[in-house]
């Protein structure tokens, strides 16, 4: 049984628990920073850190009783859900509950049936409230007082083993399970904040403010990564150039709002025609690039006629009505003597402007990728 003095070594202890979780937030903020392309994976990584965070609090438990523990690992799993979704909650159930578990004890069911119970909150909770919510600290104030109860599966054990633990141990979990929530959820409220303005102000340095496509400096740093792949792993890979044919007249006859229109039309044109993998960047001005990795030049050619066909044969509405325009599009691909990714551009540009000077409306490639000539019988 529990003395009264002990209370204020079970609180000093429980507060050494809040204060290990603060640490979390490091962990959480370089989660959801280095992962940021691969959901799946991320919510793994956060179910783990979760996970480890209820485990690492159980390592600041108080024995206030033969095989029973105080401790607050329900703060991480109570808040998994509400800032890792429910594959993390679920997965931080299973780690702390298999931890409580290892433990033993005669306290081993009530502590399970808590760590559910505090998991299950917090999924109920992020079900209920909109994700909005949850980028500020009002629904913590609803998560708190009731992550909390979980304090009360402590009455699974016999009544005169339970009353006195929860009178002078339970009381000080739910009271530090209450404010563990309230300050780690903060805390992992703000962090999160600062990770999407990093995001947004990422986004915004890397794409074209009208079209939402990639920018020329996305583009570059995308097209390095690309071609050292490929010559690492030997595998091909194309680029087209391609240029809005008499684009100017459009600006002078219709306006800019009417440039601007096409523009907008002909990225979704692209967006639609092309592979996820495929990256279509606006180059500048009129000018449009499409990477294609794991592309030999003959499918890239074959993609750059569909384009072509595709631009032809849309219309662009604007103020009541329809445009037209066709695209010049030149096709190069990694070769011998163009295995850099300025040599590749420069290859790319030389048979665009091959394809304008031919007319226009239509698509060449760079001459060392053209099949020879057939030699005349002698």
């Amino acid at each position: 049984m529990v003395e009264p003095d002990a209370t204020a070594a079970i609180m000093t202890a429980l507060a050494g628990g809040v204060g290990l979780l603060a640490l979390m937030t490091l962990g959480y903020g370089t989660v959801l920073c280095r992962l940021d392309d691969r959901p799946l994976l991320r919510r793994i990584c956060l179910g783990l850190l979760f996970g480890a965070g209820g485990v690492a609090a159980m390592l600041q438990s108080v024995p206030v009783a033969p095989g029973v523990y105080l401790d607050v690992k329900a703060v991480p799993v109570a808040l998994a859900a509400p800032f890792g979704g429910t594959l993390a909650a679920m997965l931080a159930a299973v780690i702390v509950a298999s931890g409580r578990i290892a433990i033993g004890g005669t306290g081993m069911l009530p502590g399970v049936a808590g760590i559910l119970l505090a998991g299950g909150i917090g999924l109920l909770l992020v079900w209920l409230t909109p994700a909005v919510e949850w980028r500020g600290a009002r629904p913590l104030f609803l998560l708190a007082p009731v992550a909390s109860l979980h304090t009360l599966s402590i009455f699974v054990l016999p009544w005169s083993m339970a009353l006195p633990a929860f009178i002078h141990g339970g009381l000080p979990v739910a009271l530090f399970t209450a404010a563990g929530v309230l300050m780690l959820g903060t805390m992992l409220a703000r962090e999160r904040r600062r990770v999407d303005t990093e995001r947004v102000l990422r986004d915004a340095a890397l794409s074209d403010p009208l079209t939402g496509l990639a920018n020329r400096r996305a583009f570059f740093g995308a097209i390095d990564r690309e071609v050292a792949g490929a010559l690492r792993q030997h595998t091909p890979m194309s680029l087209l150039m391609l240029d809005i044919d008499h684009f100017k007249e459009v600006n002078d006859a219709r306006g800019h709002d009417a440039g601007d229109a096409v523009l907008v039309a002909l990225s979704r044109v692209l967006l639609r025609g092309v592979r996820q993998s495929d990256l279509v960047a606006r180059f500048g001005g009129e000018e449009f690039a499409i990477l294609l990795p794991c592309t030999p030049v003959e499918g890239a050619f074959l993609l750059a006629e569909r384009l072509r066909c595709a631009v032809r044969d849309s219309g662009i509405e604007h103020d009541g009505t329809v445009l037209h325009v066709t695209v010049s599009i030149g096709v190069s691909s990694l070769t011998r003597n163009a295995d850099r990714p300025d040599s590749l551009i420069k290859a790319a540009d030389i048979a665009l402007y091959r394809a304008k000077s031919d007319g226009r409306d239509r698509v060449c490639r760079d001459h060392a990728l053209c099949p020879p000539e057939p030699v005349p019988a002698v």
